[in-house]
């Protein structure tokens, strides 16, 4: 007989607040979702509308003669690309989209050096989200930016960044590690 899942409506999560975090990559991994993060890591504040993973899987079919179907297919590709929209400006959103070095001065203020060459710089990133009293963090060891963001001043909305990263495999352990409730899910 086969099992059906137990209907459980305490099971469904709405990511109602959060934060994004980014480090230098080494930096020191979280090990479970509520315990404070490693100094390195930054708060990047606001975000519109949290955040979104996106997977792509692509294969190839292994095809036969005595068949017109696959018989097999063979993964080739298997990206996940983690989009978030920031908010604030501040130094550590500033050198993400522009991808410069960040001088700080006196007072709160900074410059930015803005390089005529881009190099792929490569972060570490948490991102955590709660509904109640229920916590989950992903964690990606090591990740680059796969797009820049279009930045706008305009009098009638605020200047944003969406910013698109794509896990990279780090030097050990898996590219995404999911802490949840009581337990870990490492991904690959």
């Amino acid at each position: 007989m086969p099992t059906t899942p137990t209907l459980d409506a305490t099971q469904i999560r709405v990511a109602g607040t959060g934060a994004i975090w980014k480090a230098p990559v080494g930096s020191t991994a979280p090990t479970d979702s509520v315990t404070a993060l490693d100094a390195a890591f930054h708060n990047l504040g606001f975000a519109a509308n949290g955040f979104t993973v996106t997977p792509s899987l692509k294969t190839t079919p292994v095809m036969g003669w005595q068949s017109v179907q696959a018989l097999r297919n063979i993964i080739t590709e298997l990206t996940r690309k983690i989009a978030f929209e920031l908010q604030q400006t501040n130094m550590d959103t500033a050198a993400l989209a522009w991808g410069g070095t960040v001088v700080p001065g006196t007072a709160g203020a900074y410059t930015l050096q803005i390089p005529d060459q881009v190099a792929l710089m490569e972060y570490a990133f948490v991102i955590d989200w709660s509904d109640g009293s229920v916590s989950q963090r992903i964690y990606i060891p090591r990740a680059s930016l796969i797009t820049l963001p279009t930045i706008t001043g305009t009098r009638t909305k605020e200047t944003s960044y969406a910013f698109e990263f794509q896990p990279l495999v780090p030097a050990t352990g898996n590219s995404i590690q999911i802490f949840g409730l009581d337990h870990a899910v490492s991904g690959v």
